[in-house]
Parts: C-alpha cells; structure tokens; sequence
C-alpha cells in the first residue's frame, strides 16, 4: 500500500488528478470508476481543468459509479448520477453513455444489481477512486459487510446518512437506503486510488491502513489488494504512525511518490 501525506487539501487533489492522468493517458479506452461526496470535489474539478487544457483526454473513458441512493426522484441533484453529471460530464463532454451506474428507480431492484455487478465485471476497472466513511465504510458497505460482497441493497446507517446530510439541502434527510458496489467488486480493480481530507477522516484512514483487516472497518479490505494508492491531507492523516507522516520518499525504480 502506498501512502502519499500532501501539505493540503489542494495538493491532495492534485496528486489524485495526476494519477488519472497517468492511467488514462497510457491506457485507452479506460475503465474508471468514480466515487462521489465532499472529499471528491476539488480532485474531479482538477480532472476536468486538465481535459480542457488538453493534458487528459476523456474521451476514450467509460466512468462507472460505485453507488447510488434508493428513493430520490430522476431529477434530484443530490443522486449521484447527478452529480457525476454535474461535475464530470456536463464540464467536459463526455458522452451521457459513456458513464454507467445502478438504476434506482427500476420495479426489480435485485435483477438490477445483478446486472450492473456483470457490467462492472465484464468493463476491468482500471482504477477505482475510493472515499472513506467516519465509520470505515467503503462506497455504501457498511460495517459487518462480506469481504466477498457483490453489487446489493444496503440500509445505510445513522452515522452514514448523517454525515451525508450536509449535501442535502436544509431539513432534508438522505435516503435509508441504496444500491452498492460490493468489496468483492471493489477489489477487482486493477487498481485502487483512496482520497481522504480533514480531521473527521483520521480515525477511519487509520485503522484501514495499520490496524487489524475485519469486516468491522470495511475499508480494511483495502489491505487485500495488490495495488493501492491512498492519499491523504495532514488531518486525515494525523493518527497515523510517525514514520508514514514523513516528508516523502522517492522510489527511483518506479518513478513514483510514495511511503513504504
């Protein structure tokens, strides 16, 4: 697992939108898999500074969402399909094709799931951006979830849907539930690219990567995987063993930033 502790939020984003322009530049066409919320933000604004300037070319990536919530109308800003749209889609051109997710609003919820896991399946992610929840949680799995868990309904917890809250507008209260991608489909990716920022993330980033791998703290699976990539703001960063806080290292056979 490679660690990469940025001066700040900014320089966090950065770092983020490097590595997709790393991947999608040597491979195309791209399976990229997109996550959603705060932390996201400011890494999907640079991507898309950087498709306008010319130095990322979209226009060969199929994007894949990891979730979306159950019970929002088509037209709600606050599903995640929106928001994809919104921030990625609308801003650089990409095709409304080229970006696949799990249909919320269809009569057979299960036979949806089934079918988008076989989609993610069939697409070979490339690289997979990755949040992480206050309570471990990775896209919508939340504590107690199988490490061999596929595309499903979940019940989103207390802690979720109130740390979610702060995307919706005044009074208004997220979804108790959603489609998700599982951690056995989270971890066929080729690559996994984890983002956290801010103090609130510290305990969670954590325990994902130096404490024990159980299905307490979802986002410890990550341990798991071959080839993953976390970065991190100093806050989110803060409880994390002294050596991994570091300035950083440079490996010189691979050319890469990262903390060992």
């Amino acid at each position: 697992m490679n660690i990469f502790v940025a001066p700040d939020r900014t320089a966090a984003a950065l770092r983020t939108a490097d590595l997709v322009e790393q991947l999608v530049n040597a491979t195309a066409p791209t399976a990229l898999g997109i996550a959603t919320g705060e932390t996201m933000e400011a890494p999907l604004a640079e991507i898309v500074r950087r498709h306008r300037r010319g130095t990322l070319n979209l226009a060969s990536t199929e994007v894949y969402l990891l979730d979306e919530y159950i019970g929002l109308q088509p037209d709600d800003p606050c599903s995640f399909a929106n928001t994809v749209n919104r921030l990625l889609v609308e801003p650089t051109g990409i095709s409304p094709g080229a970006v696949h997710g799990p249909d919320p609003h269809t009569l057979n919820l299960y036979a949806e799931c089934a079918g988008y896991e076989r989609r993610v399946r069939a697409a070979r992610i490339q690289l997979q951006l990755l949040g992480i929840g206050t309570n471990g949680h990775i896209a919508f799995n939340e504590p107690g979830s199988s490490f061999a868990s596929s595309t499903r309904v979940v019940r989103l917890s207390e802690q979720t849907r109130s740390d979610n809250a702060r995307s919706f507008p005044d009074g208004a209260q997220p979804p108790a539930a959603a489609i998700t991608q599982g951690i056995g489909t989270i971890l066929m990716a080729r690559e996994l690219l984890l983002v956290a920022c801010g103090q609130q993330k510290a305990q969670s980033v954590a325990r994902a990567v130096e404490g024990p791998v159980t299905r307490s703290l979802p986002a410890s699976a990550l341990q798991l995987h071959p080839n993953v990539t976390v970065v991190l703001d100093p806050p989110a960063a803060a409880l994390l063993a002294d050596d991994a806080r570091q300035p950083c290292r440079r490996n010189r056979e691979e050319g890469k930033d990262f903390y060992q």
